[in-house]
Formats: C-alpha cells, structure tokens, sequence
C-alpha cells in the first residue's frame, strides 16, 4: 500500500470512527461527538517531513487504536518530555508550537506556524511540546497498536536536551 493511500485510509478511518460517535477506548476521557460541531475541526495544514516508516510500522499491526485530542499550551508552556507507542498526527490551529528533540547528537528545536503540521515517529522517539510566545492550540491524532494501554509515556530528556 502507498504511503499515500495509507495516510487517506488512515484519516478516513478516524473520521468515521469519531463522526459516528464509536469509542472503542473506555480508559481515557470522552468528548460528547453531539456537542462538536460538524465540519472541520482543524485549518487545512501542510505536514512536511512525513517518517514513512513509522507510517507503515504501525499499519502492518493487527488493529489500530486511534484518538483525536484537543491540546492547549499557554505561552512558553512545555509538555513533560515524553513518547508515545505509535505515530501522531499534529496539526496546529493557532499560535506556535515548538517540537524539541534530540537529532544527530544535538538538540533541535522546529516551530511550527498556525496551519501547518507535523508527524511525530512515535515508538522510543522522545521529545516535547512547547507553546511558543503567544501559546498553542492544536490537534493530536494518535495512532496506536491495538494493545497500547496510554497514550503517552514520560521519559528523561535525551542526553543532548538535558543541558
């Protein structure tokens, strides 16, 4: 299958699992879909640098879990440094926000404008969130093997980002 058509398959996917109003996952907190309303909860945003592998790792698994969270950081606000059991799809609505992790042997640190996105790799790949000076507000689809009990897993900072 394309990378292409995994991406089309996986969206479609959980849109009809969130537009239906189906959920799956008892263990984490659930938005009413009734309450949201119809269209687009998102600007149209442009991902670049999309790590097909983790894309093609996480559909070779039996099932996927998928979770759509709406995410808030205040100016210069940082998530704890953290990975996740699979790939996550962000996509930001307003502000910046800034992904910080560790690349060859450096800290590195990409912002990321209102309506444009990014593909965390998941699997091990520790990094952070941080709002940029006026805040963030953006959207996270999670997209985790069937079996992953959280969403999230904190983690020490890496070696390069621990300065």
């Amino acid at each position: 299958m394309s990378v292409k058509r995994l991406l089309i398959a996986s969206a479609v996917g959980v849109v009809c699992a969130t537009g239906a109003g189906i959920a799956f996952a008892t263990h984490v907190p659930q938005v009413d879909p009734t309450t949201v309303p119809p269209g687009f909860l998102v600007t149209h945003s442009q991902v670049r640098d999309i790590p097909h592998q983790a894309l093609v790792r996480i559909a070779r698994r039996e099932r996927i879990q998928s979770y759509i969270q709406h995410i808030q950081l205040g100016p210069n606000a940082a998530l704890p440094w953290h990975t996740h059991p699979g790939p996550v799809v962000v996509s930001v609505v307003s502000g910046t926000l800034i992904f910080e992790e560790a690349h060859d042997g450096r800290c590195r640190q990409r912002t990321y404008d209102a309506g444009t996105g990014f593909i965390d790799r998941g699997f091990g790949h520790v990094h952070r969130a941080i709002g940029g000076p006026e805040g963030a507000d953006f959207y996270a689809t999670f997209l985790l093997p069937r079996r992953a009990e959280t969403q999230t897993v904190l983690a020490d900072a890496p070696r390069a980002c621990a300065e």
